[in-house]
């Protein structure tokens, strides 16, 4: 459920969260960069075989994310 705009103090809307649902959004969006990077894995695997290993440590550094084995 979205959550309601609060009052807007210079013209723009502005939405209150609950610690609790930042930390949950948060983890959703690193799951997600991190389900990304698997999906590019499997695509460099079939595409560049011989570069993939290369290619994939360059896009989990890119993204500060450890390759999940």
């Amino acid at each position: 459920m979205p959550e309601a705009p609060a009052h807007e103090t210079d013209g723009n809307p502005v939405i209150e969260l609950s610690v609790d649902r930042i930390r949950t959004r948060v983890a959703g969006a690193q799951q997600d960069v991190q389900d990304s990077l698997g999906l590019a894995e499997t695509w460099a695997e079939q595409r560049l075989q011989a570069h993939a290993a290369a290619v994939t440590a360059a896009l989990a550094r890119a993204l500060d994310v450890t390759p999940t084995p």
